[in-house]
């Protein structure tokens, strides 16, 4: 699970409330992060330097100086300004019971900056959760001075100059190679560009009860293996392709057979029992030849191959005998497009996912998407999102968690964030977040995979929440699998097509 800021501050006086106390939170947080400090370093002899802010992560810092000078390990502490809080105050005096001195960092900077450069690990407790905006001042010398270092360093909770509940990084922020962080996930730690800061993320239990997040609809969750394993449709023995469901993808236009096949092909690998294709006369050889175990519904066209309007109606038709829908991949923009798929939105009521162009063309119509009679699941590229939105790419990638809430607010529908880590805003309340996939993916036919997926657990009865959970977290496992006999430069969507298969039975011998 994954929590804002506010809600782990919620968290934590819910269990204050049930008996915690506040110095108790911190010492356990301190401990857990000395813990997972041991468990990845060698510590004995070893030159170790806390760098502690004035509120309670600093506090954090206190503590865990403590806990690592068991490890015979040479501990300096910095503290860039003194504590402020009752709790981090009390840690700052136990800490110097056991001999542990801060060294301020105002007033000896160079000294301070010297011990920082000869450490051989920095822990960073300068900022926690509550920072927002840009480090300034003294703050910001010590984060230069911690990033300068050659040495690792961990974050305590989030890493410094990082906003905890956004992707954002203002000014300057300490790179972090493992950040431990407590009770929960944040944001920050899966959205980019923040989560490049992070390294690797470690959860540590600070003995909060679970009922203390109770009430709490985590801000988003993280889709596991496990988690989608429980979801994929099950066959009866005795199926056939008429009960496992028809999905119609109206796609491709002249010019974009590919967008048409991709899409296709994965619809077929991913469980539909029937796939009609419903494409131009133009393109249908070269689909029928590459997908032969679709139908096809062949559209008239224009004198020069295009859709038509004047096909809206075998499309509406075609549609209407499916159990699931795609409009969008290769479509064009088109006036003749543009009318058909706005009749199509007025006319049917089948589930729908509507990618890519389908999306371009209702960026001014988003009353059909939120009025249609069905379900309805879009799935924008930042790029889309932004039409939709009205909005620039910028925004929606320095927001992208706020953005996909938004997206589905305005639409009603499920909203797929594409991208790295993309994220799922359900009109249940619920968000996803994929944390799988790679760089190799970022090419064109992945997102025209995804879509048709997402239509074909659709057309098998999942619901639109379930069936974009699951195309996802599977669409971004097919990446990482295929790019281990490729690389992240020539992996094609053809390649994560084919790595479907293990990963659906990778998936059912799970369940």
């Amino acid at each position: 699970m994954v929590y804002t800021c506010e809600q782990i501050k919620r968290a934590e006086t819910a269990a204050v409330e049930m008996g915690m106390n506040w110095l108790r939170l911190m010492e356990n947080a301190g401990s857990a992060a000395a813990k997972e400090i041991r468990s990845s370093y060698q510590l004995e002899g070893k030159r170790i330097v806390i760098v502690c802010g004035k509120g309670n992560n600093g506090g954090d810092g206190y503590v865990i100086a403590r806990k690592l000078l068991e490890n015979s390990a040479h501990i300096r502490v910095i503290s860039v300004e003194p504590p402020t809080t009752d709790s981090a105050k009390e840690m700052l005096a136990k800490a110097v019971t056991l001999g542990i001195r801060p060294v301020d960092f105002g007033n000896y900077e160079t000294l301070c900056c010297q011990y920082i450069n000869d450490a051989d690990l920095i822990v960073d407790a300068i900022f926690g959760t509550g920072f927002s905006g840009a480090a300034g001042g003294i703050y910001a010398a010590a984060i230069s001075a911690i990033n300068y270092s050659s040495a690792p360093v961990v974050a305590v909770d989030v890493p410094s100059g990082i906003s905890g509940d956004k992707g954002t990084v203002d000014g300057l922020c300490v790179k972090a190679d493992i950040t431990v962080t407590f009770a929960a996930y944040k944001p920050c730690h899966l959205l980019f560009p923040s989560c490049n800061y992070c390294g690797r993320v470690i959860p540590a239990t600070i003995g909060m009860p679970d009922a203390a997040f109770a009430g709490l609809e985590p801000a988003m969750r993280v889709v596991s293996n496990e988690y989608v394993s429980g979801l994929l449709p099950q066959r009866a023995v005795d199926c056939h392709k008429g009960i496992c469901g028809t999905a119609g993808l109206f796609v491709g236009n002249k010019g974009y057979s590919g967008a048409a096949v991709i899409a296709g092909k994965a619809a077929v690998k991913s469980g539909a029992g029937i796939v009609n294709m419903i494409i131009p006369e133009s393109i249908y050889t070269i689909v029928g030849t590459s997908l032969p175990e679709a139908v096809c519904t062949v559209l008239d066209g224009d004198s020069t191959g295009c859709i038509h309007f004047n096909d809206t109606e075998r499309i509406k038709e075609a549609l209407s005998s499916c159990t699931a829908g795609l409009l969008g991949c290769g479509l064009g923009q088109s006036y003749h497009v543009k009318h058909a798929v706005e009749e199509i939105m007025q006319s049917i009521s089948i589930p729908l996912v509507i990618d890519a162009d389908g999306i371009n063309v209702l960026a001014d119509r988003i009353d059909l998407i939120r009025q249609y009679k069905n379900d309805v699941i879009i799935t924008p590229h930042p790029k889309e999102a932004s039409r939709l939105l009205g909005c620039t790419v910028s925004d929606i990638q320095n927001d992208r968690l706020g953005s996909a809430k938004r997206l589905c607010s305005i639409t009603g529908a499920v909203a797929v964030l594409k991208g790295a880590k993309t994220i799922i805003s359900a009109p249940s309340g619920k968000t996803y977040v994929v944390t799988d996939g790679n760089p190799g993916m970022a090419t064109a036919g992945t997102g025209d995979m995804l879509a048709g997926m997402t239509a074909a657990f659709l057309a098998q009865g999942m619901s639109a929440e379930n069936a974009a959970v699951c195309a996802c977290k599977l669409h971004a496992l097919s990446g990482d699998l295929a790019v281990c006999d490729t690389s992240v430069l020539s992996l094609t969507p053809t390649d994560m097509i084919n790595a479907l298969s293990d990963i659906y039975c990778r998936m059912y011998l799970k369940k």
